[in-house]
């Protein structure tokens, strides 16, 4: 088991009682004081902060700067210090939607990969308590940028191997997951896919200005997505699958495959319904009623 080091919110000072703190340099008031934050010290450089209800953390950036986390109720402020400075420069205060008795997290963790550690801030949890999600501030010299770089992603982790950050949400009985590659120290959304079967994804590659690329249904899931591929399907032989130019019953047939063509399954409708294919060599593409398909028995579309 991995020792995790466990800290106390450095730099404040006791007042009031043993239990009660806030921070030095600021002047003292009674409806102000707060406790201690927990933060912990994970071996790959991060630090997590954990705010109980009214309490508050100072974690280092560098010699000279630390970012200041103050929980008052559902509110959560930040600021960047200092030391030589007496005020300090607010970064945000945010309304936090959370569990009764929920602490809210905040990470601080190099999330774009260039050497400057970033700011993950819990916002809001759902679903029970299962979708959990953050803000991400990116980190400078001189603190963090003013400005969410990412809002609302649930769950993240940043692959430090792959370089690039994942989210996962759910939302009934499917999980959907996101992936964030960095463009010009920026996090772009990369891809999206929502499970259609097991190990059977519906996935939509997106280009760092946010338009789509391409998308699949696939089941040659590899470790790196870029490697993903098209799920291929034989038809049987025996008679041709009409396309239609929509996904709609009433919209008008645009030709038909023939029978024992090879296909590649491109996208879902909304309804699942309809598959929009395309023949193996490219020539013929339309909407293929989902009925018709032979699936994978792990598919579920």
């Amino acid at each position: 088991m991995i020792a995790y080091s466990v800290r106390f919110a450095a730099a404040l000072i006791v007042a009031f009682g043993a239990s009660q703190v806030c921070f030095a340099n600021d002047p003292v008031a009674a409806d102000e004081v707060i406790r201690q934050a927990r933060i912990l010290d994970l071996p790959n450089g991060e630090s997590r902060m954990h705010m109980e209800t009214n309490s508050a953390g100072i974690i280092a950036l560098g010699p000279d700067l630390s970012l200041a986390l103050t929980r008052k109720g559902d509110r959560v402020i930040a600021s960047v210090r200092n030391r030589n400075l007496v005020h300090a420069d607010q970064l945000f205060d945010l309304d936090v939607k959370t569990l009764p008795h929920r602490t809210v997290e905040a990470r601080l963790l190099d999330a774009n990969f260039d050497g400057v550690r970033d700011l993950l801030i819990e916002t809001q949890i759902g679903y029970g308590g299962v979708n959990v999600f953050f803000d991400l501030y990116l980190g400078t010299e001189t603190g963090f940028e003013p400005l969410a770089a990412g809002r609302d992603l649930s769950n993240p982790e940043v692959d430090l191997e792959q370089k690039q950050i994942s989210t996962m949400q759910r939302s009934g009985p499917t999980w959907y997951r996101s992936v964030y590659l960095i463009s010009d120290d920026r996090p772009y959304h990369f891809m999206t896919t929502t499970a259609a079967g097991d190990g059977i994804e519906y996935v939509r590659f997106l280009t760092n200005d946010g338009k789509l690329d391409q998308e699949m249904v696939t089941d040659a899931l590899a470790e790196d997505p870029r490697d993903w591929k098209p799920l291929r399907i034989e038809l049987p032989e025996g008679a041709p699958f009409p396309l239609r130019g929509e996904p709609d019953d009433a919209s008008a047939t645009s030709g038909a495959l023939p029978d024992g063509s090879t296909i590649f399954v491109r996208r879902l409708s909304e309804d699942h319904r309809f598959v929009l294919v395309e023949h193996s060599k490219g020539e013929i593409k339309g909407w293929l009623k989902t009925e018709w398909l032979p699936k994978p028995d792990s598919a579920r579309f």
